[in-house]
């Protein structure tokens, strides 16, 4: 993630982010934010409701230990979390498959080279295929 939006969510959200600054021997936060911009506004609107959650609710304050892209979702890893804490940080995951990494657009995921990714028909590489697609292909062995 380019270093303003990295900055911008540090400064709305400095509780959850409060290791991001820590060497990379005491927090994976110390990496940043392992994801393109296009998850930005994903990132951002879930902090702001799991902030809200502890704000007005008394949920436990998260901390983000990890936030990055893996197998081409948005994997959001906390300190701790309620029930409902978590919930929110799998729907973030799930709506990150629908959302374009690069650029935000409406997107799908994809695998390219056995790499999953979601991008949208613009950020899609040469050859790469819908995951649904590449799973039927490896059950039927094709």
């Amino acid at each position: 993630m380019r270093q303003e939006l990295d900055a911008l969510l540090c400064e709305r959200y400095p509780l959850i982010f409060a290791d991001r600054n820590r060497s990379i021997y005491e927090s994976c936060m110390g990496r940043g934010f392992s994801c393109d911009d296009g998850w930005f506004n994903l990132i951002d609107t879930l902090c702001e409701c799991l902030q809200s959650r502890t704000d007005h609710n008394k949920d436990p304050q998260i901390v983000a230990a990890q936030v990055k892209e893996k197998w081409g979702e948005l994997c959001f890893y906390p300190n701790l979390a309620s029930g409902e804490q978590r919930g929110m940080i799998a729907m973030a995951r799930a709506m990150s498959t629908r959302v374009c990494e690069k650029c935000g657009a409406p997107g799908q995921l994809h695998v390219s080279g056995g790499t999953y990714l979601t991008r949208c028909s613009e950020h899609v590489p040469p050859g790469a295929i819908p995951s649904a697609e590449h799973e039927a292909l490896r059950r039927t062995g094709a």
